[in-house]
């Protein structure tokens, strides 16, 4: 059973949020949102209120909200995703048929991270799953996450999220960049939809030509600086770029 929002009037567009989250943190971007536009924001499988499948891997998630979208006959929505969301945003396209794509501080090139959660997995997989998780999260958040947005994202980092978290990362620990891509590969190549990739720091000087290899369509742009959670950093301008890569698609 998938959770979810459905707010506002307009055309459709479908919010996802990162590991451990679920829809509550897009909350300070509905006023603005909901202004032109009907906005689903969904729990992903095993965070929220949503049910947590039986393993967990990107087609465990993704295919729930295609269902989602064919359940509430959505008319090409939109797609916004950060993190883990970027991800299941992305091949939500490959699914359905979406008017476009952002990808928010989401690189779907895995080797560096695939290394970083080797690095990770002892800590992760002990009884100081938290403290771990949030450790790294504050890492990444980077120093210009303001203090109410850490406090929030902290506050998701239960001992019920271990199951995704680990679920998720333990088993890259034993795959390679190529074994992750290769089933990945053929879906990414069946996006059509305009896509835009959002970073809060540098995600290789040759990632956009890389990721064009499977969407040649695709965009990347970088804000120096502003971590992980950039769009909470500078959410009035994230909301400029989204009227802006939406007005434009």
């Amino acid at each position: 059973m998938i959770a979810y929002r459905d707010e506002g009037r307009g055309e459709p567009l479908i919010l996802i949020h990162g590991i451990t989250e679920d829809h509550r943190v897009w909350q300070e971007f509905m006023p603005e949102l909901t202004r032109s536009a009907r906005v689903i924001r969904v729990d992903l499988p095993g965070h929220g209120e949503s049910t947590a499948p039986p393993e967990f891997n990107a087609a465990a998630l993704t295919t729930p909200i295609a269902e989602l979208c064919q359940k509430l006959a959505l008319d090409r929505p939109r797609a916004i995703g950060h993190s883990l969301g970027g991800v299941v945003a992305t091949l939500l396209a490959a699914l359905v048929p979406v008017r476009s794509v952002l990808n928010v501080d989401q690189s779907l090139r895995l080797g560096p991270f695939i290394e970083r959660v080797r690095e990770l997995a002892p800590k992760l997989d002990s009884p100081h799953f938290c403290a771990e998780l949030n450790a790294e999260m504050e890492r990444l958040g980077g120093p210009n996450l303001p203090e109410r947005a850490r406090r929030e994202l902290r506050a998701y980092r239960t001992e019920a999220r271990r199951p995704a978290v680990l679920g998720l990362w333990l088993p890259l620990t034993t795959q390679t960049e190529q074994a992750v891509l290769e089933p990945l590969a053929p879906l990414l190549r069946q996006i059509r939809a305009p896509y835009l990739s959002l970073f809060g720091d540098d995600p290789g000087p040759d990632y956009e030509s890389w990721l064009r290899q499977f969407i040649p369509q695709a965009q990347v742009e970088t804000w120096p600086g502003l971590g992980h959670w950039l769009h909470r950093v500078e959410p009035e301008r994230f909301l400029a770029r989204v009227r802006e890569f939406h007005a434009t698609t």
